[in-house]
């Protein structure tokens, strides 16, 4: 997939960067990062409910806010590889991909779109059914800032295990509730620890 990641747009300055982003790589440097076991497979399918669910704002307590990012990412991933576009509604404007060599800057939900029917296409050539995160690790570092650290599994249409890659997201909670804005490959020995 880091072959997809091709740069549409000039990485932007760190004085043209969100506060929210450069507050949350300067935290993901400080906290340290470890390996807790967890298990929290996602289902199959995308259902109309979970996106509804996933796009209502949260209440305030911790534990709702939680379940809503939980929600968010649960949505994303049964709509991923199968429909772009309920799959992008996931996502906030902009959203940054992080890669080791390149920083991707996806400005609206066309770009967004774009970008994930291209990573899904990569991904179908190798045999790509569906994936599933697991190992969600959620830091909530504000009342409308989050990390969610987990590993991707992502199967083949004949039921065996293409891959295991870890993923760091940051999410913000707006008006339409919690959505990813920044997408980080991420090893899994480095994933952030929960809350």
């Amino acid at each position: 997939m880091l072959g997809l990641l091709k740069q549409t747009r000039p990485a932007p300055s760190l004085g043209a960067m969100p506060a929210t982003i450069l507050a949350a790589l300067a935290l993901a440097a400080v906290i340290g990062f470890c390996v807790a076991p967890s298990r929290a497979e996602v289902p199959l399918g995308t259902d109309r409910a979970t996106v509804q669910l996933a796009q209502a704002a949260p209440s305030a307590t911790s534990g709702s806010e939680t379940d809503a990012i939980d929600a968010v990412l649960s949505g994303y991933y049964n709509s991923f590889g199968r429909d772009s576009a309920a799959a992008s509604a996931f996502y906030g404007e902009p959203s940054l991909i992080v890669t080791p060599n390149q920083l991707i800057s996806l400005s609206t939900r066309t770009d967004i779109e774009a970008f994930l029917d291209k990573a899904a296409a990569s991904l179908k050539r190798g045999g790509f059914s569906h994936s599933t995160l697991i190992d969600r690790r959620i830091k909530l570092l504000s009342s409308t800032t989050a990390l969610c650290g987990g590993v991707a599994i992502r199967m083949k249409t004949d039921g065996t295990e293409m891959e295991r890659t870890g993923f760091t997201y940051l999410l913000q909670k707006g008006s339409a509730g919690w959505r990813m804005h920044e997408i980080i490959p991420t090893d899994v020995d480095k994933l952030i620890s929960a809350d």
